[in-house]
Formats: C-alpha cells, sequence, structure tokens
C-alpha cells in the first residue's frame, strides 16, 4: 500500500473542522490534571490505571457543530488492584465520583461533576467548552490483555456484588485502529521529518488517511442530523465501519477521493446479523454490542440508513459525470449547512432549458423557500436543500418574506437528470402559486431521479421585488437492507 495523496481541495476541508494543535494541547494539559489528581488520591493503593479513550486517543476529534457544542475527553480510570467480587459498581462509581467532586472544588471549577449512566463528568466554562468523561472500571481477568469491566446504573444489578459487568477494551480498539491506519509508519515519517526521535512527535501531530476519513463522516452525521441529534449515528459506529473497509480501500487505490469513495460504497458490509437483527459488534470484544439502539428501537437503524443515502447522494457516488471541483464543492455544503441553505454546485443559469426572468428585477425583499416532504402517508417533515428523498413522495413549498400580501408569488421549477429528459419533463418554466390555509404554496412530487430546482419570486405590476436561492430537490434510487430489516 503506497502513500494516500489528499487533494488540495479536501485538505482545506479537513482542516476547517479539526481540532487546532492549541486545543489538543489543553485537552491534554487537562487529562494530565485530573489523572495525576487521581492517582495521588485515596485511590493512589488501588493502582488506578488512567489513560484515553475515544476520538481523542483515536486523533478523530473534530470541532463542534456550534458555538454551543462541546469538545468531549473521554477517559478511563481502570482500578487495577481491585476486582468484580470485591464491590458493587455502585460503590466502584460512588468512590471514584468521592475523588472527582474534590477535584472540582480544588480547581475552582464553576460546575459540579455531573453522573451519566456510566461515567463522571467534568464541565469547563471557558470559550472551548471542555467536558471530561471518566469511565470507572476495574480489570476483567488476571490478564493483562486490556479487557475491563465496566459500571453501568442502568442494570438491575447496579448496587449488588456481581461478577455479571458490561465489558470492554478501550486499549484493544486503539490498537485495532491504529495497527490498520498504518499509525506508526505516518508518526516514522513526522518524526524523521521534523523530530529528532519518533517518541518526542506528539500524536496529535499524526493525521493518518483513515483518521481524515472518519472525521469528514462524523461531521457529515452531525450535519445531516443537526435537528435529530438523538438519531444521529454514533461516533464509536462510524469509525468501527469505516475502519473495516479502509485497509480494502487502500490496496485498489492510491488517490484519497477514491479511497472515501470506496469506504462510502462498502460501509453497509460490516454491518452483520444477529438474530435476524442489524447489528455492529466491537471488533476487538465480541461481547460488546456498539449499535445497542438499534435493538431497543428500529428508529435508529432506520436514521442510519437514511443517513447512508445522504451520504452516497452528497458524495455523488453513482453520479460519475460531474467534475472533481463540483464534486468538492457538494461536500463542502454538506459539512457547513448549519450555515442555511446555499446555493447548488450548478449555475442554474447555465442550464439550457432554464427559462430567463420574464420580470423587470427590483430586489429589496430577501426570500427564502422553506419546503415540506410527505411520503407513504407519515406526517409532512422540514426539509432541507439537497436532502436526499425517496420518489414517489409529496413537496409542498412555501416563501418566506417580509409583507407576503403585497405580491403574487410565482415558482420556476427546472428538473435535470436523464428519467426527466426521457419523459419529456425537464420544465424551466414559471408556475403560479396555490392557496392552501391562507398561504401561497407550491405542490410538486418527487417523481424523478435527479437534482432539481425550485425557485421563487415576489411580483408586483410586472415587477420582480425579491427572488430566493434555488432549492435543491434531491431524488434519489434508495438502495435496500432487506436481508437485515427486522421482520
Amino acid at each position: 500500500m503506497g502513500d494516500i495523496v489528499i487533494q488540495d481541495e479536501i485538505q482545506k476541508l479537513i482542516e476547517e473542522i479539526d481540532v487546532s494543535d492549541s486545543n489538543y494541547e489543553k485537552a491534554t494539559n487537562r487529562y494530565n490534571s485530573i489523572a495525576n489528581y487521581i492517582k495521588n488520591s485515596e485511590l493512589d493503593s488501588d493502582s488506578p490505571d488512567i489513560y484515553l479513550q475515544g476520538s481523542f486517543k483515536l486523533g478523530t476529534a473534530i470541532k463542534p457543530l456550534t458555538e454551543e457544542g462541546a469538545y468531549d475527553i473521554d477517559i478511563v480510570c481502570n482500578l487495577t488492584k481491585l476486582r468484580r467480587g470485591s464491590q458493587s459498581q455502585f460503590s466502584l462509581k460512588y468512590d471514584l465520583g468521592q475523588v472527582v467532586k474534590k477535584y472540582s472544588k480544588t480547581q475552582s471549577m464553576s460546575n459540579e461533576p455531573e453522573e451519566s449512566n456510566r461515567c463522571w463528568t467534568l464541565k469547563y466554562v471557558d470559550e472551548d467548552n471542555f467536558h471530561i468523561d471518566i469511565l470507572p472500571s476495574v480489570p476483567l481477568n488476571e490478564k493483562e490483555d486490556g479487557y475491563i469491566a465496566i459500571t453501568d446504573k442502568t442494570k438491575s444489578n447496579y448496587f449488588d456484588v456481581s461478577y455479571d459487568w458490561e465489558t470492554s477494551n478501550p486499549k484493544g480498539y486503539a490498537q485495532w485502529f491504529r495497527d490498520i491506519s498504518k499509525y506508526s509508519i505516518y508518526r516514522e515519517k513526522i518524526a524523521k521529518r521534523f523530530y529528532a526521535s519518533i517518541e518526542k512527535v506528539p500524536e496529535y501531530k499524526v493525521r493518518t488517511p483513515l483518521q481524515r476519513i472518519v472525521q469528514i463522516l462524523k461531521r457529515h452525521a452531525e450535519v445531516c442530523f443537526e435537528d435529530d441529534i438523538e438519531h444521529k449515528p454514533s461516533s464509536i459506529i462510524i469509525t468501527t465501519l469505516v475502519a473495516k473497509q479502509y485497509q480494502s480501500a487502500c490496496l485498489l487505490n492510491n488517490d484519497f477521493w477514491d479511497v472515501i469513495v470506496y469506504v462510502i460504497e462498502h460501509l453497509k458490509d460490516g454491518i452483520e446479523n444477529r438474530n435476524g437483527n442489524p447489528c455492529v459488534y466491537n471488533p476487538v470484544n465480541d461481547a460488546e454490542v456498539l449499535s445497542g439502539k438499534w435493538d431497543k428501537d428500529g428508529t435508529y437503524f432506520e436514521a442510519f440508513e437514511k443517513w447512508l443515502i445522504q451520504l452516497e447522494s452528497d458524495f455523488n457516488i453513482r453520479n460519475r459525470g460531474l467534475t472533481f471541483k463540483d464534486k468538492v464543492e457538494y461536500v463542502k455544503r454538506s459539512l457547513f449547512k448549519n450555515n442555511g441553505n446555499q446555493l447548488p454546485v450548478v449555475n442554474i443559469s447555465s442550464i439550457s432549458h432554464h427559462q430567463k426572468l420574464k420580470w423587470t428585477e427590483c430586489l429589496i425583499e430577501k426570500v427564502s423557500i422553506k419546503a415540506k416532504y410527505l411520503r407513504d402517508g407519515f406526517r409532512w417533515k422540514e426539509i432541507k436543500s439537497g436532502t436526499a428523498l425517496n420518489k414517489h413522495g409529496k413537496l409542498r413549498f412555501e416563501v418566506q418574506a417580509n409583507r407576503l400580501r403585497d405580491y403574487e408569488i410565482w415558482w420556476q421549477v427546472t428538473n435535470t437528470g436523464k428519467e426527466a429528459e426521457v419523459a419529456n419533463a425537464l420544465r424551466g418554466g414559471f408556475y403560479s402559486s396555490e392557496l392552501v390555509e391562507g398561504k401561497k404554496v407550491r405542490k410538486e412530487s418527487t417523481f424523478y431521479t435527479g437534482r432539481h430546482y425550485v425557485e421563487a419570486y415576489l411580483i408586483n405590476n410586472g415587477v420582480c421585488y425579491g427572488k430566493s436561492l434555488p432549492f435543491e430537490v434531491n431524488i434519489v434510487d434508495a438502495f435496500s437492507f432487506d436481508f437485515l430489516r427486522r421482520r
């Protein structure tokens, strides 16, 4: 496997979502501070082994999507002298919590530590908004193999002394991920260029193509589910499925774009079948199911399927006709959609059947489009420009602007793609509104696969006083997970 070449255009996108060196250093300092405090506390006799896990350990952390978002640092506090039979999960977690609370007071932290099902959380109040999740654990067995038993207050035996604990292996997972990413090779190359020895290379200075792909897909999922964060595919599922496909992708390609396209196309291949249901196991711990929410509620897996469809669409996996520059622009839009609806990549006026404006322009009003989608009898759902939609659905468009009663509202609908062309339905002309519940709206249907565009105009006495940006209606042929779907 040769070096994977990351194109400059993609590198710029990655830099915009990456964690800065200064924030990695701040995270490291705060991790070291709490770790040293615990090691010198009354828990010292239990020989705490404290180490990073999660995205900061794997090098796949990304900037928060919004200013209100936080950097989550995950650490394990493994009390190596203790065993499951010597105390309950409750007492282990309680004892660590007492130490964490004392640390919070010595640091004069504004927020009290918070207890979740598995962890204690420290929340820092500053411009970077750091959270540190501390997971209490004991060794699973007498071997030094990285396996740990962890606390979980949702378990019925939480207050009992029992050997029935949840298990994990963060060290094994991190090593599995690093082996696949060829982390040591990349670290050695950085050492030769900038440092006297490999040992002096900070971990956050190493960025492999695998880490970059995970970062991109994690950010895409965050944007895709910014209005429904509960159903966002978890980072650990994304990271695991990407890593499973990465080696095969690199055997076939040494171009970063081709590698990420291969990974996206085969992402679902890493999903296994457990008792007829879709499942993602921890690759280093078969006893740990990473997709537990999929078992409890089918809507989580349905959301994952929808994300895959949107991912394939935003990366134009099936659209071989676009230039590389246009493909990158679509990806850029999908990673930064929180900035609002943006112009599609295509220049609308360059589409041959898109008719020229037939009114005089005097643009003084701000105009945007609100769109809703309905399919298979479900409720109307608001959608964003570019959202991947299935065929045979219904659409309703509504204008958002001031003084709407002063204007007629006209719509321009422009279709693209082979299906619309064959059906002689490329359109491109202007259409009046329909009055629905006192609002002037435009109704359409999702008939033809392709990227189609809707624009809205405010008209009074032959003058256009406002026009919207084009709203992209993105109709796809959704793939199926029939072999995994619940019966």
